[in-house]
């Protein structure tokens, strides 16, 4: 299978989030301390919802990683999830006391993990990957099912001369005789 280098560096860029989740998991446990302008921060007790979350992500991030080197098309999806997920948890753990020492490698990382899978043309090798993998029987009822939709689309695009709906009937009551108006 050949990657392009885009994919390459997702799938490293999402393995370095998976380590640097279990770093901070081994942190939060107070197994490992960090270092922020010169001083040690370590946990005397191990913060165990801190570390059970860092645990979380980095194994949904673990999983994203194993997605983008082998072009699995759910990666992309799952990719702008926790990317997006990312960002927003470590702004409300800056409000509740983070650092933005513990903050930036996730951001760096997250923001760009999220910025290329947010550019044209990328999720195209997915897809692509994903097509190659179905039968000629899938891919002709793929084409189908695109088909209908396209010209579904096209007979309700307002101004585009097609079809109006029609009047509801009137309701009949139980002696089959439509009711006065």
């Amino acid at each position: 299978m050949k990657r392009p280098i885009g994919v390459v560096l997702l799938a490293a860029g999402a393995a370095l989030a998976t380590l640097y989740q279990i770093y901070l998991m081994l942190v939060y446990m107070g197994i490992l301390n960090f270092n922020v302008i010169g001083q040690d921060v370590a946990f005397p007790e191990a913060q165990w919802g801190a570390a059970l979350w860092s645990l979380l992500i980095a194994a949904i991030w673990a999983w994203v990683a194993i997605g983008f080197w082998n072009l699995r098309a759910y990666a992309v999806q799952f990719g702008i999830f926790i990317s997006l997920f990312t960002l927003i948890w470590g702004f409300f753990a800056l409000l509740f006391g983070n650092s933005y020492e513990a903050q930036t490698i996730p951001w760096l990382l997250a923001g760009a993990i999220y910025l290329y899978l947010s550019y044209p043309g990328v999720q195209q090798h997915f897809v692509e990957n994903e097509r190659a993998k179905l039968t000629p029987e899938q891919l002709e009822a793929i084409d189908a099912l695109e088909q209908a939709n396209a010209n579904a689309a096209r007979q309700q695009a307002p101004g585009m001369g097609g079809a109006t709906a029609a009047p509801a009937p009137a309701p009949k009551d139980d002696s089959g005789t439509p009711p006065a108006s």
